[in-house]
């Protein structure tokens, strides 16, 4: 079987490197050819393009770049998307492609008319409840009649396209019965698939390789370490972390907390306006390639993840969880995203918290030993089943199998 591979993430970003080329390389064990279509931002192909190529060229993709359209806004979204169509075609019709698997809307919207056009299987990797992320985020307000417009066409569309395709990929069970209301024909067409982590690059935390951490980072070796993993932006509640560190340095003072992120800048404003100047030399800052990242996740005694919850929110599953639980660090979250709690409950990988709640969190500080300790080797492989790489690769072997049968 070919499949086409549409995109509009990159390879050469951060996300294609963890959760695009691995499932890309698993995908190829079992497939004849996979032919991938993606948006690549200028600077990064040309930094890095050549080193995807090469780290992809022992397996059965072939890889088509296209450059991603930086400003012009919508214009610059809409020319994206009119490459996106007719590179689309032009692969299909050239590599007689069987499958097209579509990662997220804007690339599903291609593939469903790919799909009417040649009669082929639609893979529908649906990574979230897109449009109403838009809200959550701010890229919409509906107060607008023009954004008002594009939610409701988009809304549309998603209906759309889920009804018309063969299979169905979600990150969440919390979300299953939702993406079946909004379209898919049956619960059979439905497959969860949270975001996983390769545990072979995420390896488990010991004494030598925290004290390194800690050493990189300039972080005090007696200390315990509060750390944060990912983007800055108001979903991500960072005020109500830093509000935590605050509570927790009032309960020890050996706490120190690490940001290990790339969004410097508004995290720096975000820590001058919510935390006191003589709090300032126990906060550190690291930005991280995603290779560098798991040199410097041991360093932390837990990870906490707020996220603010929303209707959207209940697709969504934080790689950030999957990475740390490999590298056998507990996690402090809140309920309302996706299948956290009930990961976290189920593995004893942490606490769920509500960070709004001041009863809760200064309960949280009280706990904190208590919550480390529920990490190491114990939580790595009790994590393992449910969340590494291995799973994502049976799951999409399995639902490739029940697309192939279905062609026949």
């Amino acid at each position: 079987m070919t499949v086409l591979y549409i995109s509009y993430d990159g390879l050469t970003d951060p996300l294609g490197s963890s959760q695009i080329i691995p499932y890309l390389k698993g995908i190829s064990k079992h497939q004849d050819n996979i032919i991938v279509l993606s948006f690549e931002k200028p600077d990064r192909i040309d930094s890095s393009g050549s080193f995807i190529k090469e780290d992809i060229k022992p397996y059965a993709i072939a890889w088509t770049p296209v450059r991603f359209t930086k400003g012009f806004g919508i214009f610059g979204k809409a020319w994206d998307l009119s490459k996106m169509y007719l590179m689309a075609i032009f692969l299909s019709y050239r590599h007689k492609v069987n499958i097209v698997h579509a990662r997220g809307h804007l690339s599903a919207q291609v593939a469903y008319f790919i799909k009417k056009i040649f009669g082929i299987k639609l893979l529908f990797d649906f990574r979230g409840l897109w449009v109403d992320e838009r809200l959550d985020k701010g890229g919409w307000d509906l107060n607008f009649s023009f954004h008002r417009i594009q939610y409701n066409y988009f809304k549309r569309i998603e209906k759309k396209i889920l009804f018309n395709a063969d299979h169905v990929v979600v990150l969440t069970d919390k979300v299953v019965n939702e993406v079946v209301s909004l379209g898919v024909k049956s619960l059979s067409r439905v497959t969860t698939i949270p975001c996983c982590a390769d545990f072979n690059h995420f390896i488990l935390s010991d004494k030598y390789l925290k004290n390194k951490a800690k050493n990189l980072a300039n972080i005090p070796k007696k200390t315990f370490v509060i750390g944060y993993l990912g983007s800055v932006g108001n979903m991500y509640l960072l005020d109500r972390l830093l509000y935590f560190f605050k509570i927790v340095t009032t309960v020890r003072s050996d706490c120190h907390i690490l940001f290990v992120t790339n969004d410097v800048s508004e995290l720096e404003n975000l820590i001058r306006d919510n935390l006191p100047n003589d709090l300032y030399n126990l906060v550190h800052i690291v930005s991280a390639k995603r290779n560098e990242v798991p040199t410097f996740i041991p360093a932390m005694d837990i990870m906490v993840s707020f996220i603010l919850p929303s209707y959207a929110r209940m697709a969504a599953s934080p790689t950030k969880m999957a990475e740390c639980f490999s590298a056998g660090i507990p996690v402090i979250a809140n309920d309302g995203v996706g299948d956290v709690a009930k990961i976290i409950n189920q593995l004893d990988g942490g606490k769920i918290v509500d960070p709004f709640s001041d009863q809760d969190l200064i309960k949280a500080s009280n706990e904190l030993e208590e919550i480390s300790a529920k990490g190491g080797s114990r939580l790595r492989n009790a994590s393992f089943p449910i969340l590494g790489l291995d799973l994502a690769n049976e799951k999409y072997k399995s639902v490739y199998e029940k697309l192939m049968l279905e062609s026949c």
